[in-house]
């Protein structure tokens, strides 16, 4: 076992690690063509422990880090920050490697830093998860980046001044609360570039309950004794005693199955084909008619849209997501820009479910992200190699024009598509794109290489 110590309260473990090659096949599983995606580090992933403040205490939470490897030390790394989605057993946590984890290997080779916190009351956390509770969820990525800052002072690797935050379903939640956290507390420190909210419950008090409320059944009521219990655990007003919310015989069979053991898939099945059967009756309609209803202060508490972003925010959604309804971004969206922010946009994915929108959703946020990083160039480097140090501007591309910058006038390239079809061929430095819809391009030279251009 290799542990890494920076104090009785930080502790990174060894727990995995992959070459390229095995980078390139977890690739190929998630279908990403390697025009799109390229394996260029090998990555080490590591459990961290950590503390952080929760209720009136300390307590002490798990993430997962994951570190690229063979980088060039003369280069600090920027961070991403990813948010996990909904998991009811603790070691589905990604500190565990889970499949969702598995992610940040692809995340970190191309050379980030991929930080992946469990959470309060999963990973290592034996407390009662408080479901889409943004504070904590908050507070366990601020104090995972830095335990994770400290640790790099012994494993030798340093945050260059690049941050960026993304995650899916209640990771989308997530991250939007840990962006708004790190606007509004940290900027100074981990200034934030890009952010790249997927499919979350950011208006909990006004699109997702609302329409929670106006169906017979809900896809996954597993998540609604989520939220009520685990809110409870945190304020502690909900209820007294479950019965006032949940029927029998689910209001005494529900608190077993919150063990951290039990998955959603089991809870689900235990649980009724309809909200009438599950419920109280006229519960709903009190907590509809009742703007101090316990539920409802607590739903004001974990919306995370009303704010506005300094940096860039691209929120994704689908139009068929039967579980976190789509309109959450639609909202979130339209308060930002009403507000002032300009920099915010939204991407429809599509008429898919909740299940079918996560691919396209995360390694679309993650391209996305990437194409607003600048590369670290070591002094001398580009003039040991030979290369020429270009960039592309504008980017995002304006009135789809941009520019090629520090490439030849006579350079010839090609336009791809995120499935790596060519869609123009050109040369120059010159490129206006012919009917091209909003999203991300790779810009292909003949000589240098290929960078991202992202299409507003």
């Amino acid at each position: 076992m290799v542990l890494y110590t920076s104090s009785a309260a930080q502790t990174a473990e060894l727990i995995g690690s992959y070459t390229t090659e095995g980078i390139a096949n977890i690739a190929a599983t998630f279908q990403l063509p390697p025009s799109v995606y390229t394996a260029e580090y090998g990555v080490n992933a590591y459990r961290v422990t950590y503390e952080m403040p929760y209720l009136d205490s300390t307590i002490t939470v798990s993430g997962a880090m994951f570190i690229p490897v063979g980088t060039n030390e003369d280069c600090p790394l920027s961070v991403i920050t990813y948010m996990h989605g909904t998991i009811f057993l603790r070691t589905d946590a990604p500190s565990f490697l889970s499949f969702e984890g598995s992610l940040g290997y692809l995340i970190s080779s191309p050379g980030y830093i991929t930080l992946m916190p469990d959470y309060v009351g999963l990973g290592i956390s034996e407390l009662m998860h408080p479901y889409v509770h943004a504070q904590s969820e908050a507070d366990a990525g601020v104090y995972l980046l830095q335990a994770a800052e400290t640790l790099g002072l012994d494993m030798g690797f340093a945050f260059d001044d690049e941050f960026y935050s993304t995650g899916y379903s209640q990771g989308g939640h997530a991250s939007m609360a840990f962006s708004r956290e790190l606007q509004e507390n940290w900027s100074d420190v981990y200034p934030l570039i890009a952010s790249a909210p997927l499919s979350g419950p950011y208006d909990i008090s006004g699109v997702q309950s609302s329409l929670i409320i106006e169906v017979e059944t809900y896809s996954n009521p597993a998540y609604l004794a989520y939220n009520i219990i685990g809110w409870n655990s945190y304020y502690g007003n909900l209820y007294n005693d479950l019965s006032e919310i949940f029927q029998e015989p689910y209001a005494t069979g529900l608190p077993a199955m919150f063990d951290g053991e039990t998955s959603g898939a089991e809870i689900n099945a235990y649980l009724p084909a309809t909200l009438t059967e599950l419920i109280q009756p006229g519960l709903l309609e009190e907590i509809a008619s009742n703007p101090e209803h316990p539920f409802n202060i607590a739903s004001l508490d974990n919306d995370v849209y009303q704010w506005v972003p300094e940096s860039h925010m691209n929120i994704h959604y689908c139009t068929e997501d039967e579980q976190v309804f789509y309109q959450n971004a639609i909202v979130a969206e339209e308060w930002m820009t009403a507000n002032g922010a300009t920099n915010v946009v939204t991407t429809n994915g599509g008429p898919l479910n909740h299940g079918a929108c996560a691919g396209p959703a995360i390694f679309g946020g993650m391209l996305w992200m990437q194409s607003y990083h600048e590369d670290c160039v070591a002094i001398g480097v580009a003039e040991e190699m030979g290369d020429l140090v270009w960039s592309i501007a504008p980017n995002p591309a304006v009135n789809a024009t941009t520019n090629l910058i520090g490439l030849p006038s006579d350079v010839k390239w090609a336009v791809k598509d995120i499935s790596g079809r060519i869609i123009q061929a050109g040369q120059g430095v010159n490129i206006h794109f012919s009917d091209c819809s909003k999203g991300i391009y790779f810009i292909s030279t003949d000589r240098w290489g290929t960078q991202r251009v992202l299409m507003n």
